[in-house]
């Protein structure tokens, strides 16, 4: 009986040694990010819009992407319509598959169209991604955490709009983040929609941005103040364009990454047809340990192409040397990851933006007003875009 008792206790023990590696085993090395900027499908979207973008997914854990848009077919217009032209968006509530099986895991809704079917639009479109298992982030206070082996991935959405957590209160964004941030075992990124808008738009300036009379932020000082306040990486989109990368203190910030998926009555010529992939390794404390731009071009309806021309990436990469001391963009579309390794790359200044990305560029000032119709006082309807689909 002796040597049956110590004979259960030494297979116990091995047992639980073999349990313990194996969960170590398990346990994440490295939290993979990918992000995008504008997504805006309209009904003429295919089951495979993202087929080309989806191996490029495989293996990342946090997929991150704005929701341009409500998915509802509820409320009414919630904007007033004025003299020129007034986008409105909303997308067929069965898209939310798309996401789903493309491998999305967190939509912001920060952005200014996520309310364009008021409060009926935007509570459909939260209920929707929770029935699908999606997170998301925008309204003020609105945080998404997923949680990835034993580290929590907190997303926090900011733009200037209405029922949004609002960019131009730094403070209170900073606040939100340093109480993720002081939480045990976890990384804070911070996604923002802002910016002025329009394919000259490409540049990071100094000072507050306008767009329409609209206070779109100071993107440089809300990019910084994010990672000052404990933020691992900040992600930014707005201009319907790329920008370029910065590394501040040695963390990543993307000021912006474009469209990457609108649908028809958008013009995706050009600059505005760009749509990077942003790949980001992050190491489980939170230190930059790689990525990469994965350059796609929109393609009707909807669909992003892999574009073996890395238009993207070359505009980007030009344009982080162009605009920071600290570029955060390698020549090869890699992510520079050390200060140090940026300033380096820094000493070789182009003075333009690549010649390609030009193409197609509009000739239209960011921030002018749409001219006005000859007819007078035309209905509002002749001043909407809008996605006005048949949910039968």
């Amino acid at each position: 009986m002796k040597k049956l008792t110590v004979f259960t206790l030494t297979i116990t023990i091995w047992a639980s040694g073999m349990l313990s590696a194996a969960a170590l085993e398990a346990a994440p090395k490295m939290i993979r990010i990918a992000a995008m900027g504008d997504i805006m499908l309209g009904p003429e979207a295919s089951a495979d819009a993202f087929a080309e973008v989806k191996p490029f997914l495989a293996g990342r854990q946090v997929v991150i992407g704005n929701l341009e848009g409500p998915l509802t077919d509820r409320g009414i217009p919630a904007k007033v319509f004025k003299l020129g032209i007034s986008y409105v968006f909303r997308s067929r509530p069965a898209i939310v598959n798309l996401f789903n099986t493309a491998g999305f895991t967190i939509m912001n809704l920060a952005n200014n169209h996520v309310n364009d079917y008021g409060r009926p639009g935007s509570q459909q479109t939260r209920e929707l991604l929770n029935q699908a298992g999606l997170l998301y982030t925008g309204a003020k206070g609105e945080v998404a955490r997923q949680k990835v082996g034993q580290t929590i991935i907190s997303v926090i959405g900011l733009s200037p709009n209405r029922g949004c957590q609002n960019l131009n209160d730094i403070p209170a964004a900073a606040a939100l983040v340093r109480q993720e941030a002081k939480k045990p075992n976890t990384l804070v990124v911070v996604t923002f929609h802002g910016g002025a808008e329009g394919p000259s738009r490409v540049h990071v300036p100094r000072g507050r941005e306008y767009y329409l009379g609209e206070n779109r932020g100071n993107l440089r000082r809300l990019g910084r103040a994010m990672i000052d306040a404990g933020a691992h990486l900040v992600i930014g989109h707005g201009p319907h364009v790329p920008r370029g990368l910065e590394l501040y203190k040695d963390r990543l910030i993307a000021y912006s990454l474009g469209n990457f998926a609108t649908g028809k009555g958008l013009s995706i010529s050009g600059r505005n047809g760009l749509a990077p992939l942003l790949l980001v390794d992050l190491t489980l404390a939170g230190k930059l340990a790689g990525g990469q731009i994965i350059s796609f071009k929109q393609k009707q309806p909807g669909r992003p192409a892999l574009d073996q021309n890395h238009e993207a990436m070359k505009l980007m990469h030009a344009l982080s040397l162009m605009d920071f001391d600290s570029p955060g963009l390698g020549p090869d579309g890699k992510i520079l990851t050390t200060d140090s390794a940026a300033r380096t790359m820094a000493a070789a200044r182009p003075k333009s933006e690549p010649a390609s990305a030009e193409a197609g560029a509009s000739t239209k000032k960011s921030g002018q007003k749409p001219k006005r119709k000859t007819a007078p006082n035309p209905p509002a309807s002749s001043y909407r875009y809008e996605w006005e689909l048949d949910f039968r």
